[in-house]
């Protein structure tokens, strides 16, 4: 048996048992926290079982969970680090526009042109290629979820993913000597 055929929870434990002590010691490494170290192994059983189907059995069971709790661990690292930067910086989102009339705006394509941003913003999102303004108006402003956003532009959600990557790199680019002089993100 092999893990893409493991229907049972059973069958993907007892395939996947045999890891368990490296994971437990990258993750340990990685967290230097008993509890942190079990909440990491345990969500990349979680996702390696919900993805069983996507390993190759050719390919080396060990090395595939370990590269999951790895990026399992980095995703969550960048999660917290922007969280805390949030949670220090509450003013940010006010600053930069009226969440209110963000919620009212019926079409995202044009909350931003109704709401209170900033002109620097408004020049920095005028400035994007079109595919790129479409992305961020929706998720970014309009608060659409990736896939939701996907299906009503009818494109994969890794394309939506991969251009509100370069959408936001492009902003962060224009706004970088915005956000120094008014104290704001990662350039104050």
């Amino acid at each position: 048996m092999n893990l893409t055929s493991a229907s049972t929870c059973d069958e993907f434990m007892s395939l996947t048992q045999p890891h368990l002590r490296d994971l437990t010691r990258t993750g340990m490494r990685l967290t230097r926290q008993p509890a942190e170290c079990n909440d990491l192994v345990q969500e990349t059983l979680l996702k390696a079982w919900s993805k069983r189907d996507r390993f190759d059995p050719r390919g080396n069971l060990g090395a595939w969970l370990s590269r999951i709790l790895i990026n399992t661990f980095i995703s969550n690292y960048r999660h917290q680090r922007v969280v805390a930067a949030a949670a220090a910086r509450s003013d940010l989102v006010e600053h930069l526009f009226d969440r209110q009339r963000l919620a009212d705006a019926d079409d995202p394509a044009e909350c931003w042109h109704r709401s209170e941003l900033a002109d620097e913003v408004l020049q920095a999102l005028r400035a994007l290629p079109p595919a790129f303004r479409e992305i961020v108006e929706l998720i970014d402003l309009h608060g659409l979820a990736y896939r939701d956003a996907a299906d009503r532009l009818g494109i994969p959600v890794g394309t939506v993913m991969s251009r509100l990557h370069r959408a936001r790199r492009l902003l962060r680019d224009q706004l970088r000597l915005y956000a120094r002089e008014h104290g704001l993100g990662l350039a104050a």
